[in-house]
């Protein structure tokens, strides 16, 4: 005696996924306002991160002078991160 079924039930084939829409519409261009505040927001970001590495540096015994380049460095980059997801939210 088989323990498998001579005939198997047929199941239907998977339905395929519809494609995600890969940008939608495209976004109506952000007024100028929305760009200065983008911008604004960018750069107020930096500056609250070169606050806080330079502020962290010297509280763990850095120079000054390291203290400055650290807090340089980090303004650009929290800045430039977060204007690079600005621009992907369409806003600059």
């Amino acid at each position: 005696m088989s323990l498998t079924t001579p005939n198997p039930p047929t199941t239907p084939p998977p339905a395929t996924p519809a494609s995600p829409q890969e940008g939608g519409a495209p976004a109506p261009n952000p007024s100028k306002a929305v760009k200065g505040m983008a911008i604004l927001i960018a750069i107020l970001s930096g500056t609250l991160g070169a606050l806080l590495a330079f502020m962290i540096t010297r509280h763990l015994g850095a120079t000054p002078l390291v203290a400055i380049g650290s807090a340089g460095a980090s303004f650009l980059g929290v800045s430039g991160t977060v204007k690079y997801i600005e621009e992907k939210f369409h806003l600059l």
